[in-house]
């Protein structure tokens, strides 16, 4: 029986009209089709929405009930693709959701666990990745607005329902088209409690679409490999 994962992403939010993700989500499913074409692929768009996502991301589990969950989320101003090792129990964002919902100290889940990490081959992917040249690193911290939300009610919800699967959090820097000006301005804003790196100069860090799109299949493939 084909295995399946579920990779979810975000549409646009304050100080990211078009958000990378989108066009990622879409990229990693085309290519892990050609690589393991055994692999069921569902991608499906969160809101950028604390209260929204956590629905969403448990009506897809429900519905899907897949193998390994990853979750994309952007970064600006980061350099690297980051594999997230840990989501807190906190909401706290200087910046809105899409749903004017501000937050300030609030938590993810009353009562629930401070803290949850990543359960992909974090430490694995990322020495394997690195060896071979990709622009990876290993985060710690994945913000406090929507996407941290979203790493830790992966985790919160699909043990709720009783999934033992492998689910983490993958930031992306802002992306560019392959032979496009990796220095032209994308109109994003780097937010810190978004996960984002300001920075002093005022171009943004992009990497080609392509070398991401790899780095993030590689990562589905490490989390579920081709059983023997």
């Amino acid at each position: 029986m084909a295995r399946t994962l579920l990779l979810t992403f975000f549409g646009p939010f304050p100080g990211v009209p078009v958000n990378p993700t989108v066009a990622l989500a879409a990229g990693v499913q085309r290519l892990l089709a050609q690589m393991r074409p055994g692999l069921r692929v569902v991608a499906r768009e969160l809101p950028v929405s604390y209260n929204g996502s956590s629905a969403a991301l448990r009506a897809a589990l429900q519905e899907v009930r897949p193998d390994a969950l990853i979750s994309l989320g952007v970064a600006v101003g980061r350099d690297a693709v980051s594999l997230e090792q840990v989501a807190i129990n906190l909401d706290c964002a200087g910046i809105e959701d899409n749903d004017g919902d501000r937050r300030c100290d609030e938590p993810i889940a009353q009562g629930g666990r401070e803290a949850y990490f990543s359960s992909l081959p974090v430490r694995a992917s990322f020495e394997r990745l690195r060896a071979a040249g990709e622009p990876v690193e290993i985060s710690y911290t994945a913000g406090t607005y929507v996407c941290n939300h979203v790493f830790y009610e992966g985790q919160r919800i699909s043990r709720e329902l009783g999934l033992r699967i492998p689910a983490g959090f993958v930031h992306v820097p802002a992306t560019c088209a392959d032979g496009e000006d990796a220095t032209e301005d994308t109109g994003m804003t780097a937010h810190r409690d978004a996960g984002g790196v300001v920075r002093d100069e005022r171009s943004v860090p992009h990497l080609p679409e392509s070398t991401v799109v790899r780095i993030i299949a590689e990562i589905a493939s490490d989390t579920l490999p081709v059983a023997e």
